[in-house]
């Protein structure tokens, strides 16, 4: 069994399209805390729109972190008090 140059090519091509695709974690949080949230967050020194989001559906609101600050943003949202805290 021959392999193409095309076929390879395709695999390649797939490979990087997985890579670059954006990672990010999504955690579902009442909107009263979205006020709090903000705060810890920006005191934290994290940059909307670069390592967090806000997107507000009804009661709950999604905050959608960057995957490799997950764990440090869930920790410090803990500690602060924020609780009721879901993953999407």
């Amino acid at each position: 069994m021959k392999i193409k140059k095309s076929d390879i090519m395709q695999i390649v091509r797939e490979e990087i399209q997985k890579m670059n695709e954006v990672v990010v974690t999504k955690f579902q949080i009442p909107t009263p805390e979205m006020k709090k949230v903000d705060a810890i967050l920006r005191k934290a020194k994290y940059r909307e729109k670069k390592d967090f989001g806000y997107d507000v559906k009804g009661p709950k609101f999604i905050l959608s972190v960057d995957k490799k600050l997950e764990n440090k943003i869930l920790s410090l949202l803990i500690q602060k008090g924020i609780r009721k805290i879901h993953g999407v």
